[in-house]
């Protein structure tokens, strides 16, 4: 083989090897996998924020006197405004079509790939030049099905921000946009080009809109999740308040309270640990010079402050069910059934 010949042959495979390795696509398509849920920000957003807010639920039925019926009713099967129903149609409507999408031009992005290594394959066999048309078609192909993926990916993340309700959902949404724009220039800079050193160029441009894109992505997540955990821990630290005047008064009256104290001691040091983990994760998004490797470690903050919260949910729920058996039974006569239920209505 002639030296200009390896010198071509060396070159061809570093483009190839370049639009592979600097496509983010791959790891996308690895995190929107339901084998890797862990991974996938925006499934990781959903699943936090439902599970705060079934959280929520659970403390308040475990809190109220009420009907257990209605407190244990879904959102959705309670009294709801005409108008209500039917932003919650629109929003399920929404979710499942964004949801087909990503899936479409995930399998899309799948096929690309895989032609496209047949190509690389070909290349590096001498069977096919580089700049021929066919290559250069499966390399546009790979190139716009990466894109489209990406921005299915974007739109579905504008769509968790926008159901969250944080603070800065317009500015969220803004930047998600400008970023879905970027991509759909890079998209008419790979129609016209000519040649797989100028399909290169495109490859890097789409780079960094994709890591920045990413960057957003993360920080918008972790950011709503902090701000659901937040209020949560904020409702605990009252109700924690609460319980130990409950466990208190329970004492007065002669009740050997050692169990229920050491259980709401261990509650209150859940609730403590959630709230510093949270303050950890805050400090990181709040760095101006935050990477993305940063907001990964922020978000692990934020999953250990997920964890201590349903251990601290788990001793919530005990709690309750042991006060509700000495409103519901009574212990040491009726003087300590009469206390509790008085001091319940009270607090």
């Amino acid at each position: 083989m002639k030296k200009s010949r390896i010198v071509l042959y060396l070159a061809c495979f570093t483009i190839i090897i370049t639009v592979l390795s600097l496509l983010p696509g791959g790891s996308l398509a690895a995190r929107d996998s339901s084998e890797n849920g862990n991974g996938n920000q925006n499934q990781y957003m959903r699943e936090s924020i439902s599970n705060l807010d079934k959280n929520k639920t659970d403390n308040a039925d475990a809190s109220s006197s009420k009907s257990d019926a209605k407190s244990d009713a879904k959102p959705e099967q309670k009294n709801l405004s005409a108008k209500d129903r039917d932003n919650i149609s629109e929003y399920r409507q929404e979710r499942r079509q964004l949801k087909e999408e990503l899936q479409f031009h995930q399998q899309e992005y799948q096929v690309a790939k895989g032609n496209f290594l047949k190509i690389r394959n070909r290349i590096r066999a001498e069977e096919l030049d580089l700049n021929s048309e066919e290559a250069l078609n499966a390399t546009k192909f790979y190139l716009n099905s990466s894109i489209n993926y990406m921005m299915a990916h974007l739109s579905n993340v504008k769509g968790n921000i926008g159901y969250s309700n944080g603070n800065g959902t317009e500015d969220k949404i803004i930047a998600i946009d400008e970023k879905i724009k970027l991509l759909e220039a890079e998209k008419a800079k790979i129609a016209n080009a000519s040649s797989q050193e100028e399909l290169l160029v495109v490859v890097r441009s789409v780079r960094g809109i994709w890591n920045d894109a990413e960057k957003i992505s993360l920080s918008s997540a972790g950011k709503t999740v902090s701000e659901k955990i937040g209020e949560f821990l904020e409702e605990s630290g009252k109700l924690s308040e609460k319980l130990g005047t409950k466990v208190g008064n329970l004492k007065e009256t002669g009740v050997n309270t050692a169990e229920l104290e050491t259980k709401l001691a261990s509650y209150v040091s859940y609730i403590k640990s959630a709230q510093e983990k949270k303050e950890t994760a805050d400090s990181i998004y709040d760095d101006e010079n935050v990477t993305r490797e940063d907001m990964q470690k922020a978000n692990n903050y934020l999953r250990q402050s997920l964890n201590d919260i349903s251990k601290a949910n788990k001793l919530l729920k005990e709690i309750f069910g042991e006060l509700k058996n000495y409103e519901t039974e009574g212990y040491n006569g009726t003087k300590v059934k009469k206390v509790v239920k008085v001091k319940s209505e009270t607090t």
